[in-house]
């Protein structure tokens, strides 16, 4: 008696062919949990930034070999995901996940290596990482300038993510402009024209965002979680401003008064956490009306839940140090308890879409 083999449809080269750029969304969201977690004195804190990080850069160099032999192996795939007005704007989350790298290791610069070496490490982690963004950034704008098929249906908040890319440079360059001050002209000349250009692509990109959601119905349920990527240019530009608080403190840039720009540097940081902590609640507001009244099924886009909320923290943690407020502290430790709960229920989910291998399905 004769038995016939089924082949899996999903096997590795296949889930090479389909492979998701937004995969690295779950590398962001993991990675950014030790800079969200750092603002506690706790003694389980290193273990656990420890943790966050090995398995984000675990997760990362997984991620990185379907990424990588899909533009070999599958290049028509590569082109047809480039060219989707929604997919095309996850491929900087693969550079983004290096400026995170690099700020996990000047965050916690003794955990892993010398301090020397981390820093020297961040420093090269964090320029690839700028040079990935603006190297994937170009075409994709462009692709999307010339791009007939647009309508207003595609436009969702996952178009934050190359503004958000942008943003996250100078996060980490301001930084070592201070360690490195021999630098300081690549460090914080390219963070701040990263600066810039991610502010004002912020304001044009959330523009157009915006306005689909008022004069067109709520996107897709998959998309739904994307609307808490609407936290995140806020709240990074709150930490930029602290970044360039301790720069100038510590450093004579452009002849700026360390004096004069904190006071300013202070009130730009909790009015822009404000209204990161403001678009939290909405946000919690309009996910809670697609579980009631549409529905709310596990996606990909579900990992668009954890790197804005870890955004969150590290926004609300740098409100918290600059303003010392109650407050603001017991709403840090809210958000951190939120992250960690969400990053365990999204990491279950998808595990389970693994084992079924539903996640690895051609998303469009």
């Amino acid at each position: 008696m004769s038995t016939e083999h089924n082949p899996d449809p999903f096997n590795f080269l296949d889930v090479t062919a389909h492979f998701n750029p937004a995969w690295f969304a779950s590398v962001m969201g993991t990675a950014v949990i030790p800079l969200a977690i750092s603002f506690i004195k706790h003694p389980l804190i290193q273990p656990l930034a420890i943790f966050f990080t090995i398995l984000s850069v675990i997760m990362f160099l997984v991620a990185l070999i379907p990424w990588t032999l899909k533009f070999f192996l599958y290049p028509e795939n590569a082109k047809k995901d480039f060219k989707h007005p929604i997919a095309a704007n996850f491929f900087p989350a693969m550079p983004i996940s290096l400026i995170i790298f690099s700020l996990n290791l000047l965050k916690y610069p003794t955990i892993f290596f010398a301090e020397e070496v981390s820093q020297n490490l961040a420093f090269y982690l964090w320029l690839l990482g700028a040079v990935g963004i603006y190297a994937m950034g170009f075409p994709i704008l462009l692709q999307t300038f010339r791009h007939s098929g647009i309508d207003l249906v595609h436009a969702n908040f996952g178009w934050y993510i190359p503004p958000v890319s942008k943003l996250l440079i100078p996060v980490a360059g301001f930084e070592l402009a201070q360690i490195f001050p021999e630098t300081l002209e690549l460090t914080f000349g390219l963070s701040i024209l990263s600066f810039g250009v991610g502010f004002f692509l912020f304001l044009f990109v959330g523009a157009a965002v915006y306005h689909r959601y008022i004069y067109h119905e709520l996107p897709m349920s998959r998309f739904a979680a994307t609307f808490f990527i609407g936290i995140a240019p806020t709240a990074i530009i709150s930490v930029i401003l602290f970044k360039m608080m301790h720069l100038f403190e510590k450093s004579d840039v452009l002849g700026i008064d360390p004096h004069i720009f904190a006071p300013i540097a202070k009130i730009g940081i909790l009015a822009t956490w404000g209204m990161s902590a403001w678009w939290f609640i909405m946000g919690l507001v309009v996910i809670f009306y697609y579980l009631k009244r549409i529905e709310l099924p596990y996606a990909l886009s579900w990992w668009a839940f954890t790197f804005p909320s870890g955004a969150l923290g590290v926004s609300t943690g740098v409100a918290w140090k600059v303003s010392n407020f109650s407050s603001i502290y017991a709403f840090y430790i809210f958000t951190v308890i939120f992250l960690l709960t969400v990053w365990v229920v999204v990491s279950g989910r998808t595990i389970a879409g693994m084992i079924t291998k539903k996640v690895f399905a051609p998303s469009h």
